[in-house]
């Protein structure tokens, strides 16, 4: 079992780059997190059975934020309808199907201002701040410590670079 931190996001729709940057932030701060951009089906390749999974992508939601346990009984058979981009309930679905399916898996939900280019709004910059407060508290159950700070430090910097 390993505990697995992967973001998802288009760097190219402003606020989508959440959870993408934030994955490739805390990756070269150490953390066992994966940036598998606006692809999903990257995911998959991280994901192995037993794991504890934690999701950082934008959601349309009435929240600002928050983090969400995943029913992954309820999660195994999520249709696929764009074959390019998936959500994290269809990747976890795949990952079920490919006999790969995590212990546990969360997803750490940032409500998007705005999906357009260029860069994060200052607004999901703030709400990933509160979230990441959050998550700092329920990830060090598991030995993980994140210094949010310098996540959002990079988070910002890398914010108008698409690539």
């Amino acid at each position: 079992m390993a505990v697995k931190i992967i973001g998802l996001g288009n760097r190219l729709y402003g606020d989508d780059a959440v959870g993408s940057l934030t994955a490739a932030c805390m990756e070269e701060l150490g953390l066992p997190a994966f940036d598998a951009g606006a692809n999903g089906f990257q995911a998959l390749s991280a994901i192995e059975n037993g794991d504890i999974v934690f999701f950082i992508d934008i959601v349309q939601m009435d929240e600002e934020e928050g983090i969400f346990k995943v029913d992954l009984d309820k999660a195994d058979f999520v249709e696929i309808t764009d074959p390019h981009r998936l959500t994290p309930l269809q990747v976890l679905s795949l990952s079920a199907r490919s006999n790969n399916r995590p212990k546990e898996a969360y997803i750490v939900g940032i409500k998007p201002e705005y999906i357009d280019w260029p860069g994060i709004s200052n607004a999901a910059i703030k709400r990933l701040e509160k979230v990441l407060q959050k998550f700092k508290k329920f990830i060090s159950t598991y030995g993980i410590d994140i210094d949010i700070d310098k996540v959002i430090q990079c988070v910002k910097s890398k914010s108008k670079e698409p690539w």
